[in-house]
């Protein structure tokens, strides 16, 4: 069965409106596909399945602000379904390629595994490191399509998804006529981003001496990426500038994007801040900035009158964070 037959597949596409129903019960674009849900899923696999296609609707948009402003583009419901339906097909083939040291959006890492494999290499290298962080600028608007399709196409076993994959990256008018770009929000524009980088965590485990495919700790570097946001450890501060520059220098030249001087952060034998926590060689704390925003949360729900066991949800919630162990 080829891909394209297995996305479209009835069973398939009902277990992907299962998933995008969770927490989504008092929605209006569920409530609205509820009543006819078999009936709309049955055409989602006739459509699919004759045009090896789908004719995706228009994103809503909204900021977010955490900690910097974001710009979320909502797929309607019903599109939500066809990109569950796709990410369930592909994100398997895809997570193989992607190694052991990318945390973002994986099933069994996450940016807590993330926090904590910093905290333990930081520690066993303790005073006898020299830290690069590189984080690229606009990431998600700066994913080039043409790049991106040619890569993913490579890692799949059969060209079925040639025209879904297309119309998928190029779903956003702007970003279409850009010609890059992919919108924040999609469950697969986040299996794309996360995959697009994945040959800069090959090159650096290359040129580190790591090993890619298995999370091994060694004493003389190390390695990891969250989506964009990349450190580089090496007891050699000419290896990590070495390193930081080759990397740069492939996602500018190969990648299409953008590491400018600001977001070329070298941190040396100072404590990394990264994901939420500040860490060195003794253990982490967490950001100042978080701190403040959790007592500002608490005291906007005391304003509003919300009840203690909503506050407490809210008070268990921040302490699990902050335990990082």
């Amino acid at each position: 069965m080829s891909l394209i037959e297995r996305i479209a597949s009835y069973d398939n596409l009902y277990y992907a409106f299962k998933e995008c129903s969770r927490g989504k019960r008092n929605k209006d674009g569920f409530r609205r596909y509820l009543p006819r849900h078999s009936e709309n899923i049955k055409s989602l696999e006739l459509e699919i399945s004759k045009t090896k296609n789908y004719n995706w609707g228009v994103y809503r948009e909204f900021s977010v602000y955490d900690p910097k402003r974001r710009l979320v583009m909502a797929a309607p419901f019903k599109d939500r379904i066809v990109h569950t339906a796709i990410y369930r097909v592909i994100e398997p083939i895809i997570d193989k390629t992607l190694g052991t040291r990318t945390f973002a959006c994986r099933q069994g890492m996450g940016n807590k595994k993330a926090a904590q494999r910093l905290s333990k290499q930081l520690q066993l290298m303790g005073k006898n490191r020299y830290c690069i962080k590189l984080d690229a600028k606009k990431y998600f608007e700066s994913i080039n399509h043409e790049n991106l399709l040619k890569k993913m196409m490579a890692k799949l076993p059969d060209d079925s998804l040639q025209h879904i994959l297309v119309s998928l990256i190029t779903s956003h008018p702007v970003y279409r006529a850009r010609e890059r770009g992919i919108p924040i929000g999609n469950l697969t524009s986040q299996l794309f981003a996360n995959f697009y980088l994945s040959e800069v965590d090959q090159l650096a485990c290359r040129e580190l001496q790591l090993d890619f495919n298995e999370d091994k700790f060694e004493s003389h570097a190390g390695y990891l990426r969250y989506m964009d946001d990349i450190v580089i450890l090496s007891n050699s501060k000419e290896k990590s500038i070495q390193v930081a520059n080759l990397l740069v220098e492939y996602a500018e030249g190969e990648l299409g994007l953008s590491i400018p001087n600001n977001k070329y952060v070298v941190l040396a034998h100072d404590p990394v801040p990264f994901l939420g926590y500040v860490h060195d060689e003794k253990g982490y704390r967490i950001l100042t900035r978080n701190e403040r925003r959790y007592v500002k949360k608490l005291k906007r729900m005391t304003a509003q009158g919300k009840s203690l066991s909503q506050k407490a949800m809210v008070i268990q919630s921040f302490e699990a964070w902050r335990n990082l162990f």
